[in-house]
């Protein structure tokens, strides 16, 4: 199992990270915190759209759409993909 540290728009579908940091600031950090965007929790990249943006992703039974610009400003902890 391949352990590395990235953004999480760089997940492809079907692989899975942990949350490490939330980069962004002000109203926007705020938001994603509230969706559970939060340290500690595992999320896990569905699909994307077919132009590639937005994508889905899992994260505590919910799925939540971001934009690649968003989720730049998360970091991931990458684990691979789920079996």
């Amino acid at each position: 199992m391949n352990h590395s540290e990235c953004a999480l728009c760089q997940l492809r579908d079907g692989e899975c990270g942990r949350v490490l940091t939330i980069g962004e600031c002000g109203n926007l950090r705020q938001r994603l915190l509230d969706l559970g965007f939060v340290e500690g929790v595992r999320v896990r990249r569905l699909f994307s759209a077919p132009s590639g943006d937005p994508a889905a992703y899992l994260i505590r039974d919910a799925v939540i759409a971001l934009r690649a610009s968003d989720a730049a400003g998360i970091t991931v902890m990458k684990y691979g993909f789920f079996q």
